[in-house]
């Protein structure tokens, strides 16, 4: 990875480790790459406009295959080669029996049948009338006409609770090995844990899939994003239009864009897009009835992000020979996370960052100060 660190944009874009992470991303090339960012925050910028110029030129990969090519250009060369027959006879030869018209009309119909084939292939907006009518099993369907939040109890014991305008639509029995939803709107679900039937909720073109969690999805028809949201446990979040979506469906493993409390993932339905990012309001969701103890006298920094990082659930990326050598005594309760945040990096002379759902702090340290 050393010799991406002088990487131009268009070095970037045109990279093929690049640009295979990017359009098809694996546990592995994300692990590595999120690693490879958070060593060299400085280049994050340059990769992420590099990404999007990659996102935003994918469609040119759309194009017939191999032998639709090949027969388009046989057909193509056939007619042009039997109307140039006609005139070898005469002296006088038309204009557009040349044979570099006879390349330019090739090129010209093979771009047209290419752009036919990809828009033919690009598939429709996917809404909720259209994935329930798919689903091939059939549905019952509850709709939240009140104005306060509407609780569903399905039959596995998990509920789902309605916002007011949204409807979910459930099968009265789940079919064997899986359970299935389909959403219209906005809902909190608080799933029955089961690793041997993961639950799904297809919410227009986004899946999300887990095995016992509790998290809120907000997908209306008219909006351009859908959201995830995590409350606790783990959620996988993947595009119905990704490559290995039938894979990820059907693994056994939480795959994709894995999300954890207090992360949530945003997805573009125009770009098919999808970010990861700390939510709004981070909750505390350490374990226990007890609140955490967030009181502090004279203790290393590094201790008060470790007791962070357990109350959020948020990982806090910070280098700790540093942080060990400032000491600081505060009250953070009663406090949001980013007062918190704000507050201690202040006294350390230190800045943080939230970048794909994490926190990183940089800073000098107190003996630099």
């Amino acid at each position: 990875m050393d010799r991406y660190r002088d990487f131009t944009l268009g070095e970037f874009v045109w990279d093929k480790p690049f640009r295979t992470w990017v359009l098809n991303p694996t546990r592995e090339d994300d692990e590595t790459w999120q690693n490879w960012l958070a060593a060299h925050p400085d280049k994050r910028e340059i990769v992420e406009r590099a990404r999007q110029l990659v996102l935003s030129i994918r469609p040119a990969n759309a194009s017939l295959s191999h032998p639709e090519k090949r027969k388009a250009v046989e057909r193509i060369v056939e007619r042009l080669e039997s109307r140039s027959a006609e005139h070898e006879e005469s002296d006088y030869v038309p204009w557009y029996a040349g044979r570099n018209v006879r390349i330019a009309a090739m090129l010209v119909v093979l771009l047209g049948l290419g752009w036919a084939f990809w828009l033919r292939n690009q598939p429709r907006a996917l809404n909720y009338d259209r994935l329930v009518a798919s689903a091939g099993i059939e549905m019952r369907e509850t709709v939240n006409n009140t104005p306060n939040p509407l609780m569903v109890r399905l039959e596995d014991g998990s509920r789902v609770t309605l916002d007011p305008g949204s409807k979910v639509g459930y099968p009265a029995h789940f079919r064997e090995g899986q359970r299935e939803v389909f959403l219209s709107g906005k809902a909190f679900f608080d799933i029955r844990k089961d690793p041997s039937k993961p639950f799904f909720v297809y919410a227009n073109e986004l899946v999300t899939k887990v095995l016992g969690t509790s998290f809120t999805v907000r997908s209306y028809d008219n909006e351009q994003n859908v959201s995830v949201a995590v409350k606790t446990g783990k959620v996988a979040v993947f595009s119905r239009e990704d490559p290995d979506a039938v894979e990820m469906q059907s693994s056994r493993e939480l795959t994709g864009v894995v999300i954890e409390p207090n992360q949530q993932v945003v997805f573009v339905r125009k770009t098919v897009k999808i970010t990861k990012s700390i939510v709004p309001e981070p909750a505390v969701v350490a374990e226990g009835t007890a609140a955490p103890n967030l009181e502090f006298d004279e203790a290393p920094v590094s201790d008060v992000f470790s007791a962070l990082q357990s109350a959020y659930g948020i990982e806090i990326i910070y280098d700790k020979n540093i942080m060990d050598e400032c000491p600081l005594t505060a009250r953070l309760t009663e406090m949001s996370l980013y007062e918190q945040l704000d507050l201690v990096c202040k006294a350390v002379g230190a800045s943080y960052k939230s970048i794909d759902g994490r926190i990183v702090v940089e800073g000098k340290g107190c003996r630099n100060m």
